[in-house]
């Protein structure tokens, strides 16, 4: 529930910010384009001149900018439970959890390339992967069996509950792009 707040809060202070904008930049423009007097540009910034209140108004849009910006600089690393016990809470991310269902994709015979995506949800990792096979692979064979290795080695590896493994047959390459 807090995260919904926190998420409506963050969305009206861009939209206040935006009108904002738009009017700074439609006034600028009405300035610039000599519908204003030469005179009001700076009239107005005089007049604000020792206003505490215009003060606290400006800094206020300065941190709620600053805070729109944020999450731009930041990069949130994102996680999976392993286990918890009474000394705490064991943690992996998504991104060591992909590179190992990549390197045991890429072992499964007859599999060309791999890429995947993950999604964690309460039932447990959803693995999404996509890939390509050579063109003398069974794919209802190849596929169950990679489903079934995927979903294997990483519960056994990480401890992670896998829910799901869906597979996506993009391209059949033949031997010669294997080659290469």
């Amino acid at each position: 529930m807090g995260g919904k707040v926190v998420n409506l809060f963050y969305r009206f202070i861009i939209f206040i910010m935006s009108i904002i904008l738009m009017l700074v930049s439609l006034l600028t423009a009405i300035y610039a384009f000599g519908f204003a007097r030469v005179g009001l540009l700076p009239d107005i910034i005089e007049s604000m001149y020792k206003q505490w209140q215009a003060g606290i108004v400006f800094l206020l849009l300065f941190i709620a900018g600053a805070w729109i910006i944020y999450p731009f600089f930041v990069r949130e690393v994102k996680t999976t439970p392993i286990s918890r016990s009474d000394l705490g809470e064991v943690d992996i991310t998504i991104e060591a959890l992909d590179n190992l269902v990549n390197s045991v994709a890429l072992q499964q015979e007859g599999i060309a390339e791999i890429s995947n995506k993950m999604l964690v949800k309460d039932e447990g990792l959803f693995i999404f992967l996509q890939g390509k096979v050579s063109a003398d692979t069974p794919i209802p064979e190849l596929t169950a069996d990679l489903q079934m290795l995927v979903k294997s080695y990483i519960e056994d590896t990480t401890g992670v509950n896998v829910a799901g493994v869906k597979v996506l047959i993009k391209g059949v390459s033949n031997d010669q792009e294997l080659v290469k």
